[in-house]
């Protein structure tokens, strides 16, 4: 397919355009999507297919990255989707305030909410990993221990 008519298609689809401004507001959101898709989904899949020693090994490979999906995905919906709008409201009044840096400086204002959203994630980061790790075990069982010796826990 030639590039000119995907980017033709993508430019004049009233379908394609209203999934582009959605993405636009909600980014965050659909990387979280994505990162569900790819690592709760299509990487759990890859592991099957691996061969590994122990059933054990192999479980506990596909419950981490089941994990890694579902709370990278709850981490942005109960997070960085209200941090994120609140930082887009700081940084719209910022915009606006006479004797700041800010006022009418758009570099600026994107530095900030740069730094802002990096400095946030990298502050929930450990509750976040943590929080990743503690949910292994329960999907462990609830996933592959269907009438082994935990399904009766």
């Amino acid at each position: 397919m030639n590039v000119q008519r995907i980017a033709n298609f993508i430019n004049h689809s009233k379908t394609a355009q209203s999934i582009l401004k959605s993405i636009d507001k909600n980014p965050a959101m659909y990387s979280a999507t994505a990162s569900f898709i790819l690592a709760g989904v299509l990487r759990p899949g890859a592991i099957g297919c691996m061969p590994f020693k122990e059933k054990k090994d192999k479980q506990y490979s596909q419950a981490s990255a089941i994990s890694a999906g579902l709370v990278e995905l709850g981490a942005s919906a109960a997070l960085f989707l209200p941090i994120n709008k609140a930082i887009k409201t700081a940084s719209d009044n910022l915009y606006k305030a006479k004797g700041t840096i800010f006022y009418e400086n758009a570099p600026a204002l994107r530095q900030f909410k740069s730094v802002t959203n990096r400095g946030i994630k990298v502050a929930a980061l450990i509750p976040i990993s943590l929080l990743r790790f503690s949910i292994v075990k329960p999907i462990v069982n609830l996933f592959f221990d269907r009438g082994g010796k935990n399904a009766s826990k």
